[in-house]
């Protein structure tokens, strides 16, 4: 129960909320939803279907996140360069040194990020001038790998938390609805989209997740309880479609323990997006000081920045999407 809600100014821009829940001041976070999917039809209506964000934004908000925390870059008409880059200079303009940004993509690797957005020319400058220590970025696509791998060169001096993922060399894959009569194959419950956002999704509030029991899903914890899910679908996916596992172990040279993601966990292991544990942590939480939290998950066998040209594959009996790159 809120028993105070005081505010006052830190400067003539910036302005903090106080509260104090049972005895303890806290500082209420605003947060920041910066969703990015090319799967999704239209950004003029972008609650009104199913996509990879639409399902994440609604963990958020399942989390305590506001509705209205979230702008939207959906469709191939909108995932521009300078649509992108006008949505960062907003975050970097509007967001103070306790907000919370999570910027969440989930495209092409090749023929979008790469493309499209000449993603590793400017993309991570950008992310790291937005003003606050607890950014986040979350890349799901083929080869998502190298599009984090840049921000390693800034690893030991700036605070973030970053996850592509698959590998450089990887590919990741999707499902697309399916209109047979065959049926799902599967062992974890049927899904629409790309395998590794719907779990990290799920996991979000999934309560067995919660390892240390203390009543939140840290990024670690997603980390840790998401990825034996994930390889355990690919691993079904490769035996339910051999054609596509053959493509794949001829693209990258293996199928087993796939995928590898790239996480550069530059957080407290602790970090949560819960909104109560923003509120309640934020000037509490340390910050990396020269590496000091840095934690580096690149899989062996990854190639830095290694360019592969995806060719399309989908499996047409069973309606699977490879995501093209």
């Amino acid at each position: 129960m809120i028993l105070a809600l005081l505010m006052f100014s830190i400067s003539s821009s910036l302005l903090f909320s106080i509260n104090q829940v049972n005895g303890r001041i806290t500082t209420e976070v605003k947060t920041f939803g910066l969703l990015v999917d090319q799967f999704a039809p239209s950004t003029r209506a972008e609650n009104n279907y199913d996509c990879n964000a639409n399902e994440f934004k609604n963990s958020l908000i399942d989390i305590g996140w506001s509705s209205d925390s979230f702008s939207y870059l959906y469709g191939d008409d909108s995932i521009t360069i300078a649509n992108l880059k006008e949505e960062m200079d907003k975050l970097e303009d509007t967001v103070d040194k306790n907000d919370v940004v999570i910027v969440f993509f989930a495209t092409h690797g090749y023929l979008c990020l790469r493309d499209i957005l000449d993603f590793n020319s400017w993309f991570h400058k950008e992310f790291l001038e937005i003003p606050t220590d607890y950014k986040i970025l979350l890349i799901d696509s083929c080869h998502a790998g190298e599009f984090i791998e840049p921000l390693l060169q800034y690893s030991t001096e700036n605070s973030f938390y970053a996850m592509g993922s698959v590998a450089a060399n990887e590919f990741g894959i999707a499902f697309t609805p399916d209109d047979s009569d065959e049926g799902w194959p599967y062992s974890e419950s049927e899904f629409y989209g790309i395998i590794s956002s719907h779990f990290w999704a799920a996991t979000l509030t999934n309560s067995s997740a919660d390892a240390n029991a203390d009543d939140i899903i840290s990024m670690t914890e997603m980390y840790d309880y998401s990825l034996p899910i994930i390889k355990k679908i690919y691993a079904e996916v490769f035996i339910e479609d051999p054609d596509l596992a053959e493509f794949i172990e001829t693209e990258t040279g293996y199928t087993d323990d796939y995928p590898n993601p790239v996480v550069i966990e530059n957080l407290a292991s602790n970090f949560s997006l819960y909104k109560d544990y923003l509120d309640a942590n934020i000037e509490l939480l340390e910050t990396p000081n020269n590496g000091k939290f840095i934690a580096i998950f690149v899989p062996l066998g990854s190639v830095l920045f290694t360019i592969f040209v995806i060719l399309p594959m989908a499996d047409k009996q069973k309606k699977k999407g490879l995501k093209e790159n």
